[in-house]
């Protein structure tokens, strides 16, 4: 399949992802109120990090040795096999250290109820193999799997939960997915391979399953953990509006992600053959995406913060404003991480320096966490996670100039700044001239991505959306 139709299926598979959730949060939001979302995400959050833990770096280092081993079957079963055996121990690790957690931890036992309804994701985590399927670049099986259970879980949404006791109940159609997912999955990779595994060798991936793991640990102090911490410190209300601040730059974020998701497998092929001018080339391509998609984020998101949260989350959540002004500078941040991260050092096997990068952003976030949180809550969560996420950048971006000479492209910046000007003078204008708030989102929506179409096709003339248009109309 072309890369260019993976890019597609990708980006639609990535908005199902976070767009679904982000749908129903307006009606969650109203039915649950800010201490029901704050309890789900503070359980979500918890067992999202022991997912982190069980998978360590397979969700990376999957997606790489599925990708480097495809074409030949006898490879790729046992590296499935390696794979998943190593997986599975880290799976069981983890499900005993959080039941013993939920035991130990007062404010953990008193949410028994949605920790054993967590629990079910985290075991079902370990079957959705999802870096198998992309490590062989299947992905229309895993798009149109993914709609059709989001689909569903809106369904069953709006028709189950009415109240704000039933927090539960939306917390296990969250889950459901994952386990719907799973399911799904592990029987239609029986089409492309077995799964024995009576002679597994688990420690040839043993090294790089923990450094990735460990970049990917480090990095959820500054994520996930720190919804964990603001919850501890500062009570379930700051983390509604935290988590609230953050929903819709996760979105943003993951649309980008869809790039470096779609490009590591080709990457890694490309550094096994040592074409180091096609890296090149393909890295130029994906900042200049970066730069045409995060300049227009960037402005609509800071002028329009306060109509943004009023229109997902509703009245009540006013303090998630500020926070969600701080995130969107992530923009820029995470996609040149992701970049420089998922799209060069990790196809180079540089799982070393990756750690390193980690250890900087933990080491400012909990210096800036110690600091910020007891004084700001939600507006120092996320001053806190601005801080470590542009250590890690600073980091990354060194290791990339080191190993291939690719400095950050400033003058390409500097142009791409130039050129999105009209954004924030169109978005200054529709502000002054329109008093509705739905009203002003509309129409700056509208500007914004007529003027993103304008300036791709005919400013910078790098086609990138009549490409994708066109392998469309192939299909």
């Amino acid at each position: 399949m072309g890369l260019q139709k993976n890019i597609v299926y990708s980006a639609v598979l990535t908005c199902s992802t976070y767009l679904v959730p982000l749908l129903v949060f307006p009606y969650i939001s109203r039915v649950l109120g800010v201490d029901g979302i704050g309890a789900v995400d503070f359980v979500d959050s918890v067992i999202n990090y022991c997912v982190l833990l069980s998978m360590m770096g397979m969700t990376t280092l999957g997606v790489r040795e599925i990708a480097r081993n495809k074409s030949n079957p006898v490879l790729l079963q046992q590296a499935f096999a390696d794979l998943f055996s190593l997986n599975l121990l880290s799976t069981l690790v983890v499900l005993f250290v959080l039941a013993l957690m939920i035991c130990l931890v007062p404010q953990l036992w008193d949410k028994k109820e949605l920790f054993c309804i967590g629990a079910i994701k985290l075991v079902a985590n370990l079957f959705w193999i999802e870096w198998f399927f992309k490590g062989i670049e299947n992905f229309r099986y895993i798009t149109i799997r993914s709609v059709v259970l989001r689909l569903l879980f809106i369904c069953f949404v709006y028709l189950l939960v009415h109240e704000e006791q039933d927090y539960g109940v939306y917390y296990f159609l969250f889950v459901s997915l994952t386990l719907g997912n799973a399911i799904f999955n592990w029987n239609f990779r029986k089409r492309y391979i077995g799964c024995s595994l009576r002679h597994v060798d688990i420690k040839r991936y043993a090294k790089p399953f923990f450094r990735l793991g460990g970049f990917a640990v480090l990095s959820s102090v500054y994520t996930q953990l720190i919804t964990v911490w603001l919850g501890l410190q500062c009570g379930e209300t700051e983390v509604g509006y935290y988590t609230t601040s953050t929903r819709l730059h996760q979105v943003i974020i993951a649309l980008f992600s869809t790039l470096t998701s779609v490009i590591i497998p080709r990457m890694s092929v490309l550094f096994k053959e040592n074409r180091l001018t096609d890296v090149r080339q393909m890295t130029e391509k994906a900042f200049q995406i970066l730069f045409l998609f995060a300049f227009p984020v960037f402005s609509f998101m800071e002028f329009f913060a306060s109509d943004l949260i009023s229109l997902i989350a509703g009245p009540g959540f006013e303090a998630a404003v500020f926070p969600m002004r701080i995130v969107v500078f992530q923009v820029f941040i995470i996609g040149t991480e992701q970049i420089c991260i998922l799209q060069i050092l990790i196809p180079m096997q540089k799982e070393r320096e990756i750690l390193r990068a980690a250890i900087c952003g933990v080491s400012v976030c909990l210096l800036g966490g110690g600091l910020l949180i007891p004084q700001m809550h939600s507006m120092g969560a996320a001053l806190t996670w601005f801080f470590s996420e542009l250590a890690v950048m600073l980091v990354a971006l060194h290791y990339v100039k080191a190993f291939l000479g690719i400095n950050f492209p400033f003058a390409m910046f500097c142009r791409y700044a130039c050129i999105s000007l009209p954004y924030v003078l169109g978005a200054i204008t529709i502000f002054v001239a329109s008093e509705s708030g739905i009203g002003r989102l509309v129409w700056a929506l509208a500007f914004f991505l007529c003027y993103a179409i304008v300036c791709e096709e005919y400013v910078l003339r790098i086609h990138v959306l009549s490409t994708v248009w066109k392998k469309m109309r192939k299909k």
